[in-house]
């Protein structure tokens, strides 16, 4: 191989290192905000799983919610909150109508999708209330695939392929490479 193609190869492949460097980086950031961000208790994120607040939210889109102070709370915003008396459900439904008490805000909610309002009444006791913000369509699904036993062994072996070949790449290379 001449010296000048060498050359070209060697400029390509510092290029190609670069960029992937860079999305890299990005990917690690992105990563990093988005745990923060949860750590700190900015923002949480659900799995739509039923069809109720369609077309605004639909099963398998991610809703990404934001944390609110109770006061703020108004009719028509979508929250999230746990039905009363199903302490694992978390229900995502538009704010119906909402009641001052003196031991918290009691809200009735409404299903977009639903022909009447929800069968109870939530009492949000805390002082902030969770509102949907933004959604990720369809990015639930890939959530719950990769809960699947199958689909994270796959994975660990691709990860553990991918290292020992890094690995192997390495020491294999030509020692003045290194």
């Amino acid at each position: 191989i001449p010296a000048a193609s060498r050359r070209v190869a060697r400029r390509r492949g510092g290029a190609v290192r670069v960029l992937s460097s860079i999305m890299l980086g990005g990917v690690v950031l992105l990563i990093l905000t988005v745990v923060v961000g949860m750590v700190l208790g900015l923002w949480r994120f659900t799995v739509i799983d039923t069809g109720s607040m369609r077309p605004t939210l639909n099963p398998g889109d991610v809703a990404v919610l934001e944390s609110e102070p109770l006061g703020s709370l108004r009719k028509g915003q979508i929250v999230a909150f746990h039905a009363p008396g199903e302490p694992r459900l978390t229900v995502i439904h538009r704010v119906f109508s909402i009641r001052h008490r003196s031991n918290g805000v009691i809200i009735q909610t409404k299903g977009d999708a639903n022909n009447a309002v929800d069968p109870w009444r939530a009492r949000i006791a805390s002082g902030t209330v969770w509102r949907e913000n933004l959604k990720a369509p369809k990015v639930g699904y890939l959530a719950v695939w990769s809960q699947q036993r199958p689909v994270r062994f796959g994975a660990l072996i691709v990860i553990v392929i991918s290292v020992l070949s890094m690995l192997l790449g390495w020491i294999w290379r030509h020692p003045h490479r290194r």
